[in-house]
């Protein structure tokens, strides 16, 4: 509970820290006149370091372990977020937005796969869905902060509080997050079995002697268990799946405030929408992980997908009517939250313990070519005379093709499932505390 407390605390800090562009937009763009374009390119600087961080940051924790990476992801997001308050031009702050992306990259691609770690099997989906709920909760706090700092302080001030609570999340990982049991069996770093047994003391559980026996693995175990054959593919329809799903996150989370404003209604309008829609997202996840100890993770992720693309359709068919399109808002941020959800759920299962951090984090590459490209591409339709409607709809059909996706995926047969070498381990542990 410990572990996946402060998993929560990280992904809610970075949830502020990630989406807070999008309520500082109108300042920023006010303070120096930039276009429809320029202030794409300001909400997708972001998504480029997110490609980078999960594609190469999130790695590292199968090769230096979980609680380093984190930590380097920590760091790099407090100077980050210092830097940005301190630039003074448009592309300074797109440059320390991609790095902030870099850092947030590797922490929410590799947080998953550490809750997934501590967690037991049969609570495993529910509690990954309690630790995503951190990233709309950060949405949400990060409306209510922009509706005060912005007002008052100016958007710098906002950003300044975010490498603030980044330097809380830096000490309680310092000085209180243990290293995964299954990275220590899997890599076997000197010292393992003592780190080993000071995880099981805290856990209430007998130490151990020994480790567990090796398990034969071919070399490049990495790269098959990734991308050769039916691995391969299911590395595919999972990237493909995120890919959509990340590309309507970031268009809606990224534009609603401002499409809003530029269809009449004010800047508090706006930002209502904003937090209505990760209000939505954190309300969804919390329920997924409910919804999850009774039903398949995958079923709950394919019906997301439809209801997302549902969703989405009647925002564009609304849009317009306030009281309506911030009642949708609330409807589009819970269901594509769902469905980011149930992907980081079903993520991990796709993979083993000794490349499953790498897996996720290539899978979530790919999706964050979607968060680049999706604002990017809203903000040049708008210049060319594109609504919100339309675009609103644009992104519907693409959630119906990402919930085919997760029809075709294929999990791991349950005797390929991750090792769970944690879960040995501590069968190992109680066993003997049994026999004692």
């Amino acid at each position: 509970m410990l572990v996946i407390s402060i998993c929560l605390l990280i992904v809610l800090i970075e949830g502020y820290d990630l989406l807070l562009m999008a309520f500082s937009a109108s300042s920023v763009a006010a303070e120096w006149s930039l276009n429809g374009a320029q202030i794409g390119i300001l909400l997708s600087s972001v998504g480029v370091g997110l490609v980078l961080g999960s594609a190469f940051l999130a790695p590292l924790a199968d090769r230096i372990g979980r609680r380093p990476m984190t930590l380097i992801g920590l760091g790099i997001i407090i100077a980050s977020m210092a830097i940005s308050a301190a630039t003074i031009s448009m592309p300074q702050l797109a440059v320390a937005r991609f790095v902030t992306g870099i850092g947030v990259g590797g922490l929410v691609a590799g947080l998953p796969v550490v809750i997934s770690e501590f967690s037991s099997r049969r609570r495993r989906a529910t509690m990954i869905a309690i630790g995503t709920a951190g990233l709309p909760i950060g949405g949400v706090v990060g409306g209510f902060v922009a509706a005060i700092v912005l007002s008052t302080l100016g958007w710098r001030a906002s950003f300044l509080v975010g490498a603030a609570l980044t330097i809380v999340a830096f000490v309680l990982v310092l000085f209180a997050l243990p290293e995964s049991i299954d990275f220590l069996v899997s890599k076997r770093p000197k010292n393992a079995v003592e780190t080993i047994n000071r995880t099981l003391k805290r856990m209430n559980l007998a130490p151990i002697t020994e480790l567990p026996a090796v398990r034969e693995r071919p070399k490049n175990a990495i790269r098959t268990a990734i991308f050769t054959g039916r691995n391969g593919v299911r590395s595919a329809l999972l990237g493909f799946a995120f890919f959509v799903m990340m590309a309507a996150f970031y268009f809606a989370n990224g534009w609603t405030p401002r499409l809003l404003e530029q269809a009449g209604g004010s800047a508090a309008q706006g930002i209502s929408a904003g937090i209505l829609l990760n209000l939505g997202g954190a309300a969804a996840a919390l329920l997924f992980g409910v919804f999850a100890i009774f039903i398949k993770n995958r079923l709950l992720t394919i019906i997301s997908f439809a209801g997302a693309a549902a969703a989405f359709l009647t925002m564009g068919l609304a849009f317009g009517s306030f009281a309506l399109t911030l009642t949708l808002a609330l409807a589009v941020g819970a269901l594509i939250q769902a469905c980011a959800t149930g992907l980081f759920t079903l993520a991990p299962e796709c993979y083993p313990a000794e490349a499953r951090t790498t897996g996720v984090g290539w899978a979530v590459s790919l999706g964050r070519i979607g968060a680049i490209i999706s604002p990017i591409l809203a903000g040049v339709l708008i210049d060319r005379g594109w609504t919100a409607p339309s675009l609103y709809m644009l992104f519907a059909l693409p959630l119906v093709l990402g919930g085919i996706a997760i029809v075709a995926l294929r999990l791991r047969p349950r005797e390929e499932a991750p090792a769970d070498a944690g879960a040995a381990v501590s069968a190992e542990a109680t066993s003997s505390a049994v026999r004692a």
